[in-house]
């Protein structure tokens, strides 16, 4: 049959058609979308995993460390080498078995559980599996004997969080733990690994400060996920695209004195209780601590379920930072701030009040520690001997709006706005949060409590360290801070000043001085020795600074719970203070006789003590009172 002509010809072009869609669709592919296949080749072949940076120092006001890192030694599991056919559990049953081999073979504990293993491969079988974090250097050295014996493991050195001074500054400084870094967790290309976070103190208040910047490493993986070795990936192609190593974070440097640290926690060694040291001319916490405390080297690598509970449970709970996160009710302490809002309403500074003993006010009745009665008193020598019928009357005098007036100035009721976070507000009660709190309207009687630091008036140490401060400076209110400012900063601003004339402050603070005289907080300023077996004299210190303060015993609970919180605020030398307190300690006898002689030997740490003339042994002659 003969072929017509026109039929080749259309046949030709048939071919000639096919042949030019064909080439454009190999240009297409090969030149055109060569950016978009290599992008795809990279999504199934490479993993970017991101390294966490090496996490910051903490250091004191000096430059000595209060937390480091250290280097960490483990052991992890290259997943390539236990792959198996079929479904994935198999491959997690053979990991689990290798694991358990090593485990016997190097007598160490397992790590890691089988739940763990079949969800790292699930989720991150690109990267290796750690078995075991933090080996101690003995279980190290027995892996690396018998490594070769172990094909798919090998041993690692990470960093870990160290705390050099064990326990001191725990409650400041927290501690840290692991976690993933943010910011990637919806991208299919990049994987994480987990950096140090801080979980509690200036190590989570500052994590952002402390954190380093994460590098960048690529895996090549194969078709079903798993990280290649070395020599699989050379033979696909040479790793072009360059790691980013990490950068370490910002080392912080903080306001607490090391030395001064350790003087405040030695005072509180054997109590539970809490103390703020601040610097009262900028806010600055030279010290804080709450007792009993906890070594955070305890909670690395990971914070164990009976560390936790050691931290959590009552009545101890030495996870709590009582100096900011406790609030109590601050007994006589506060009597100055009464004092202060009487003198702006009214009372004159040489008003007298007969105390006979007892306050009489419809059926209440409010004793003095004097059972007798200090007779007519005013406002200094009520201050020195911590009369409580005076300030009861001094409260219903004013009112309860000017005690609350006055204690606000001071910042009570409200945070103090300190980088540490965990704070509480504390309570300041007025007749809005009675009715709110206890479904009550406000009685006379709670002012007269409020007045003498009793009833609903709940503080925070840091807070009644602030009063001290504010004091001590002659008003002005600074906020506490932990952070140390760089040098040319410039100098500290306050956040508020006391609403009371200067004189009305001055004779608050020589009331205050004769408290530590020849009032309640005379062991403030003078220590003495109980007599040498034998002998009948004791011998005596007196700070070489004067300085000036306030006892406080607040009675909380009744009958079988009954308890004393003892305290004292202080604050030295008394012309130009430099240090300014506040000690706290729970189920005491009395702010005189309880806390006064710690309080002294932190401020003898500070401005040293000298030996004075001996007394005769006998009764406790500085035996205080409230």
């Amino acid at each position: 049959m003969k072929t017509s002509p026109w039929f080749a010809l259309a046949l030709g072009a048939v071919f000639v058609f096919g042949e030019i869609v064909l080439a454009s669709a190999l240009f297409r592919l090969q030149v055109l979308n060569t950016a978009d296949f290599r992008e795809d080749q990279a999504v199934q072949t490479k993993r970017r995993v991101r390294t966490p940076g090496m996490r910051g120092r903490i250091l004191d006001c000096k430059g000595r460390v209060l937390a480091d890192c250290r280097p960490s030694h483990g052991i992890r599991c290259n997943l390539e080498e236990f792959q198996r056919r079929g479904a994935a559990s198999n491959t997690a049953a053979a990991v689990d078995l290798a694991v358990d081999r090593l485990s016997r073979a190097i007598d160490l504990p397992r790590q890691i559980t089988s739940a763990q293993i079949a969800r790292h491969l699930r989720t991150a079988s690109a990267v290796s599996l750690v078995a075991w974090q933090d080996l101690d250097d003995r279980s190290f050295a027995r892996f690396c004997e018998h490594a070769n014996e172990f094909p798919g493991f090998e041993d690692f050195t990470e960093v870990e969080r160290v705390y050099p001074n064990g326990s001191l500054a725990a409650h400041v400084l927290g501690y840290t733990g692991r976690g993933e870094l943010e910011g990637f967790e919806d991208d299919p290309v990049y994987f994480s690994g987990k950096e140090i976070k801080g979980r509690e103190g200036v190590e989570r208040f500052h994590n952002g400060f402390l954190t380093g910047v994460p590098g960048e490493a690529t895996v090549w993986v194969d078709a079903r996920g798993f990280q290649l070795t070395r020599e699989r990936k050379d033979l696909i192609e040479d790793d072009r695209d360059g790691d980013i190593p990490p950068s370490p974070g910002l080392d912080l440097t903080l306001t607490l004195d090391l030395d001064l640290q350790r003087a405040l926690e030695d005072a509180l060694q054997d109590v539970t209780g809490a103390g703020v040291v601040l610097d009262p001319q900028s806010g600055a916490v030279l010290a804080m601590a709450s007792a009993p405390t906890f070594n955070p080297n305890d909670c690395i690598p990971r914070l164990s379920s009976a560390v936790y509970a050691s931290l959590t449970n009552a009545p101890m709970k030495r996870g709590q930072n009582r100096a900011v996160s406790e609030a109590y009710a601050p007994g006589s302490t506060f009597k100055p701030i009464t004092a202060l809002a009487a003198l702006k309403y009214g009372w004159l500074p040489d008003d007298e009040y007969d105390c006979r003993g007892v306050y009489r006010l419809g059926n209440l009745r409010l004793h003095c520690w004097d059972r007798f009665g200090h007779g007519p008193i005013a406002v200094r020598q009520a201050l020195e001997q911590s009369c409580n019928t005076f300030f009861c009357n001094l409260g219903s005098a004013v009112g309860t709006n000017a005690v609350l007036e006055a204690a606000r100035a001071f910042g009570l009721g409200a945070p103090t706005g300190i980088d540490i976070g965990g704070e509480t507000p504390g309570v300041l009660p007025d007749d809005a949060w009675k009715r709110r709190a206890y479904n009550e309207p406000w009685y006379p009687g709670d002012t007269c409590q409020m007045s003498i630091g009793q009833g609903m008036l709940l503080v925070t140490p840091l807070q009644m360290a602030v009063v001290a401060a504010t004091l001590a400076n002659g008003g002005r209110v600074y906020r506490p801070f932990l952070h140390a400012r760089p040098e040319g900063d410039g100098p500290v601003k306050p956040v508020g000043t006391l609403p009371f004339p200067a004189a009305d402050i001055e004779l608050v603070r020589l009331g205050m001085k004769d408290v530590a005289d020849k009032g309640t907080g005379r062991r403030i300023l003078l220590r003495q020795e109980p007599p040498a077996p034998g002998t009948y004299r004791r011998r005596s210190f007196r700070l070489n600074v004067d300085g000036a303060g306030k006892t406080g015993t607040a009675e909380i609970g009744r009958g079988e719970t009954k308890r004393k919180n003892t305290w004292v605020i202080a604050f030295a030398p008394y012309e130009n203070p430099t240090v300014a307190l506040a000690i706290i300690v729970e189920r005491g006898e009395s702010g005189g006789s309880t806390v006064a002689p710690r309080v002294h030997s932190v401020l003898a740490s500070i401005f040293g003590e000298t030996e004075t003339t001996s007394a005769r042994g006998g009764s406790n002659q500085l035996e205080g009172r409230d």
